[in-house]
């Protein structure tokens, strides 16, 4: 788990939106501006789930249209989670200062600004599922969501 300065925390007030079209979302619910989404995060005391994605990526369509409106997964995103994707092809301080490399990436940040999840690349259904759940455990026994 790592801690990000304040300035980090800065960095969410002074986004603004990322410019996803609406017909490469294809997640409904999902925020596309990172200051809102954050501000979601706190005032319901849920993590963050951001999803960074590019253009022209295989393996991220493959997650927006199979892996992450999955039933399961769907479910586990709505209950638990503030959902945020993140298009890396616009200057983004925060796909900066999470040292995304690989694409797609996927972060679950606390409401401390810690990142407690990270996965870099492609995750199936049942994976993501799987870690999600344990994610839902931990915070349960006063883990990662309490930090």
């Amino acid at each position: 788990m790592r801690n990000f300065p304040a300035v980090w925390l800065l960095t969410f007030a002074c986004l603004g939106t990322t410019a996803m079209r609406a017909a490469e979302l294809e997640l409904r619910g999902w925020h596309t501006d990172v200051n809102t989404a954050w501000q979601t995060a706190q005032a319901q005391r849920r993590p963050l789930l951001v999803f960074v994605t590019r253009d022209n990526c295989l393996f991220c369509v493959k997650m927006k249209r199979g892996t992450l409106v999955d039933q399961r997964v769907a479910r586990a995103i709505a209950a638990g989670y503030v959902p945020l994707v993140l298009d890396a092809t616009q200057p983004s301080p925060l796909a900066t200062e999470l040292d995304v490399k690989a694409f797609p990436a996927l972060f679950v940040i606390s409401t401390q600004a810690v990142v407690l999840d990270r996965i870099d690349g492609y995750v199936a259904a049942d994976a993501l599922s799987n870690r999600l759940t344990l994610l839902d455990r931990q915070a349960a026994r006063g883990g990662a969501r309490s930090q």
